[in-house]
C-alpha cells in the first residue's frame, strides 16, 4: 500500500498560548505532523512570529499554521499578509475571536480535522484592518482598552490562570485607578467630521471579545467583507461601569448609550491627541503614539476556513 505524501506546511507556535499545557500543545503538534510534512517554528518574543512568517513566506511556504492565541494570530498574519501564502489557525488562546469569526472549531484537534477536510479547498480572501503599518485581524484600540491589553500582558501568569476575567479585571483596574480616560483626550476624524473621545476601538470583524459562550458585542454591524467599524465613548463614567457591561453582554446596544459614538464600514479614520496613548491590535499592545491612522486591506489574507 502507497502512502500518499503529507502536503508541506509550516507551523509557528506560541510556547506561551494562555490555555495550552506542555502536554497538550505536544499532543497537537503531533496530530498536525501525522497529516502534514511539518516544519516547526516556536515563537522566542513579542513580534518574532511576524519574521517568522515572513521567512517561510520567502521560503516559497504555500501553508502556514498558527497554532496559539489572537495575539499570535496577529503576529503570523503580519508575515504572510500580501503574499500568495495562506494562513491556517489552531486556536490555542483565551478567546480566539479570529478563529471563531472565520468558523474555525475551537477544540485544536478537531480544527486539525477541519484544517485537514479545507486543504484542497479555495482559501478564503479576507480584509484586515490597518493601523499606520500594522494589521489587524479583528480589533484595535487606542486609550482604554489598550491600557488593559497592557496590564494583562505585565502579568502572563494571572492571565494564564484566570484567562477571560483577567482581562475584565484589568480594565476595571485601569479605569478605577485613574480619572485620564473619563474626560475626552484624543479627537477622531474621518468621513463622520470630528469627535473628541476618551476611548476607541477599530473593528474588521466581531464580536470584540467572548465571556465563556457569551459574546462581548460593541460593533454590531461589522462584518469581515465590509469596511471597519469605530466604536468609541466620548467620556468614560466608572458609575455608568454596569450600564456599558449590560449593554455589551445583555441588550447588545453599547452604542446606543449617550456616551457612545459609532459608525459603521468606513475605509479610514484617524485619531490624533496632545499627548501619547497607549494603542493595541488583537490585545497585543504596540508603542505609545500621539497619532493613528486606520484604514481597510481588502483581499489582505488568503485564510483556510
Amino acid at each position: 500500500m502507497i502512502r500518499e505524501p503529507r502536503p508541506p506546511a509550516v507551523l509557528i507556535v506560541n510556547p506561551n498560548a494562555g490555555r495550552v499545557a506542555r502536554t497538550e500543545r505536544d499532543e497537537v503538534i503531533a496530530a498536525l505532523r501525522s497529516r502534514f510534512d511539518i516544519d516547526a517554528y516556536a515563537t522566542t518574543a513579542r513580534d518574532t512570529g511576524i519574521s517568522l512568517a515572513a521567512s517561510a513566506v520567502d521560503a516559497g511556504a504555500a501553508l502556514v499554521i498558527a497554532y496559539g492565541g489572537d495575539g499570535h494570530v496577529n503576529e503570523v498574519a503580519n508575515g504572510v499578509a500580501g503574499s500568495s501564502s495562506t494562513l491556517a489557525v489552531i486556536p490555542g488562546g483565551t478567546m480566539d475571536v479570529f478563529a471563531r469569526a472565520l468558523g474555525i472549531p475551537l477544540d485544536p484537534h478537531a480544527a486539525i480535522n477541519h484544517l485537514w477536510e479545507r486543504r484542497e479547498a479555495e482559501p478564503r480572501s479576507v480584509p484586515l484592518g490597518v493601523m499606520d503599518d500594522r494589521y489587524f485581524t479583528f480589533s484595535a484600540g487606542c486609550g482604554f482598552d489598550a491600557e488593559a491589553a497592557e496590564r494583562v500582558e505585565r502579568y502572563v501568569p494571572a492571565k494564564r490562570r484566570f484567562g477571560q476575567l483577567f482581562f475584565y479585571w484589568s480594565a476595571f483596574r485601569v479605569l478605577a485607578g485613574t480619572y485620564r480616560h473619563r474626560a475626552p483626550s484624543m479627537t477622531m476624524k474621518g468621513d463622520f467630521g470630528e469627535v473628541d473621545v476618551s476611548m476607541a476601538i477599530a473593528s474588521n470583524a466581531g464580536p470584540y471579545a467572548y465571556i465563556g459562550h457569551r459574546a462581548v458585542e460593541i460593533a454590531p454591524d461589522v462584518r469581515l467583507e465590509e469596511g471597519i467599524d469605530i466604536f468609541a465613548l466620548r467620556s468614560m463614567r466608572i458609575e455608568a461601569l454596569p450600564v456599558y457591561a449590560w449593554r455589551c453582554l445583555v441588550s447588545g446596544d453599547l452604542v446606543h448609550h449617550r456616551d457612545a459614538f459609532y459608525a459603521s464600514d468606513l475605509e479610514w479614520f484617524e485619531i490624533r491627541a496632545d499627548t501619547p496613548f497607549s494603542r493595541h491590535v488583537d490585545g497585543e499592545p504596540l508603542p505609545s503614539a500621539r497619532s493613528a491612522r486606520f484604514s481597510v486591506a481588502r483581499d489582505a489574507l488568503r485564510v483556510i476556513a
